[in-house]
């Protein structure tokens, strides 16, 4: 808000100018963990209830680990790291995740 009142539309801060990618780029990372087709697993987010491709998620890469987030509400869905004692994966923000049979 302006000091005159007025309010101000901020930006997203998940405007896709920030360098995220979609979900494929952290494919590749969990297929280890995720045997079947990852890419195209149905997810559902905890927060707002809408449900996707994994691959419609919006991940960035660039630190340590990796974050995906909901395309609809911008959720954290899942947070995965490789460390050297293993690989670590918080699905906390999906509620559903439907693997297709093989």
């Amino acid at each position: 808000m302006t000091q005159d009142g007025t309010l101000v539309e901020e930006p997203s801060p998940l405007d896709p100018s920030d360098g995220h990618v979609d979900g494929n780029a952290v494919a590749g990372a969990l297929a280890g963990v995720f045997v079947p087709e990852i890419t195209t697993a149905l997810v559902r987010c905890r927060a707002c209830g809408d449900a996707g491709p994994f691959a419609a998620l919006m991940v960035w890469a660039h630190g340590p680990g990796v974050v995906g987030r909901c395309p609809s509400c911008e959720a954290v869905l899942l947070r995965y790291v490789a460390t050297p004692g293993g690989q670590r994966i918080d699905l906390g923000g999906i509620a559903e995740l439907e693997l297709a049979d093989r």
